[in-house]
């Protein structure tokens, strides 16, 4: 093969760069902890990619979103957008209260599936043949 055909194949995507890669793909990747302690900038990235998932659906091609999903800045979006979601809905919760405790019945503690005492004899008494014994 000629040699300057084997350059140039080497050389020319050296020069283009990579095609797919983009300002997105150089976003740090955040981590649901990282969110979790950092709520205000969670609801911010959330807010802002909520719109930016509905641009980018509207926009790109199904590969194209498919791709963006997996890039830092696709997953940022997905991951911020989960944690918000969640402290909303653990704050919710806390609003509402802890249930109140059921109120202590006057029944005895006796479990209901218990076997009634034997009841008591006097030491001359004896058992005779039609008295039931518990099982």
């Amino acid at each position: 093969m000629n040699p300057q055909i084997v350059a140039a194949l080497i050389i020319i995507p050296i020069l283009c760069g990579c095609d797919g890669s983009s300002a997105e793909d150089n976003a740090p990747m955040k981590t649901a902890t990282y969110y979790t302690q950092n709520l205000q900038e969670a609801n911010e990235v959330a807010g802002r990619c909520k719109a930016l998932d509905q641009q980018k659906q509207r926009d790109l091609s199904v590969g194209d979103y498919q791709e963006w999903q997996i890039s830092n800045e696709g997953v940022n979006c997905q991951t911020a957008v989960s944690v918000s979601e969640a402290a909303s809905v653990r704050e919710f919760v806390l609003k509402q209260g802890k249930p109140a405790a059921t109120p202590p019945s006057s029944k005895s503690a006796v479990p209901s599936s218990a076997v009634p005492a034997m009841p008591q004899r006097a030491a001359d008494q004896k058992i005779t043949s039609n008295q039931a014994l518990a099982p």
